[in-house]
Parts: structure tokens; sequence; C-alpha cells
């Protein structure tokens, strides 16, 4: 009983008053919320589910504007070509005495669609091309991020002479090995 009244009293204040709880701050809740607002507002603009900015709505008056103008290519950029995927390349450098190869394989995205008839017919003249290509090419030619872009345009210049016509959009390596 005694522990009994001493809890109530260890409740109370010194004047018999029951103590107040401390008061909490809401500020951190009230801000999280705005930030929440503040974030989903935002996505949904970016969006443009709501019509009237982000991706979306840039990308439509860009269409409106192709549509206005008739010198607009009617190719997407941003459309995925059909892709070719070919098989592993294993080319000797043309380092000095032979020492160096190198292993890639590679996809061409084509401009369209679909891949070209032509290309399908053509995959042995693509291949010796490449490998001809591939071993005129020195290690210290290839290892820098330059000397690969340079490759691939080179990969992508040589195939659009086989098939008559610029087709090729990019080359894509899936693999790159030089030992």
């Amino acid at each position: 009983m005694a522990d009994e009244e001493g809890k109530k009293e260890g409740t109370e204040a010194a004047g018999g008053e029951p103590e107040a709880k401390p008061k909490r701050s809401k500020l951190p809740l009230i801000l999280g919320a705005v930030v929440l607002l503040a974030g989903g507002g935002g996505a949904v603009w970016y969006l443009g589910l709501l019509g009237g900015g982000g991706e979306a709505g840039h990308e439509e008056g860009h269409a409106d504007a192709a549509a206005l103008d008739p010198t607009q290519h009617m190719v997407d950029p941003n459309a995925l070509g059909a892709m070719l995927a070919l098989d592993p390349f294993i080319a000797n450098l043309s380092d000095a005495g032979g020492a160096r190869y190198l292993k890639t394989t590679f996809q061409l995205e084509f401009e369209s669609d679909a891949i070209p008839h032509e290309a399908e017919e053509r995959i042995p003249q693509i291949r010796d091309l490449l490998l001809t290509l591939l071993t005129s090419k020195s290690f210290e030619e290839i290892r820098t991020p330059a000397g690969k872009q340079n490759l691939r345009e080179d990969v992508i210049n040589r195939v659009n002479q086989v098939l008559d016509g610029p087709t090729v959009r990019a080359v894509y390596f899936t693999e790159f090995i030089v030992q």
C-alpha cells in the first residue's frame, strides 16, 4: 500500500496536481509532410500525369514541332533499332611480334526495327571485313575509351559499306578482352 501511494505521489507535483507531460514539437512531423507532398507533386509534374510539364509534356511539344517542320527526320533517335549479335571474334593484334590478341563480341544496332535481309545474307563478308579491321589494330590503338570509340566508328563504316547505305546506327561491345 505504501508503494502504491508512493507511485501516486510520484506522478503528482509538489502542490498535489498531476505532472504535465513534456510537450513534443510537431515541427519535424509538419516538415516531413511538406517534403513528402512537395516530392510527390514534383514527381507527378515530372511524369506529366496532370499534363503541363515534365518529360511527357516536353516530348509532346517536340512531336508537335516535328509535325510542323517537314525537314525533321522521321526516325526516332531514342527508339531501339533491331539488334544483330555476331559470333565472337578472336584476332591477333598488329603489335610487334604478334604477341597480343583480342577477343571481342559485339552487336550491331540498325536504324530500322527489323534486321535488313541483306545483312543476314552478307554475314560472311561482314565478318571478313571486321576480322581484317581488328587485325590491323594495335593494343595502343584500342586500349583507351577513345580508341574503343574509334573502333566502333570503323565497324559502323565497314558494315555500312557492305550494306550499301547507312543502316547500322551503333555498335555495342558485349565482350572485349585483350591478352
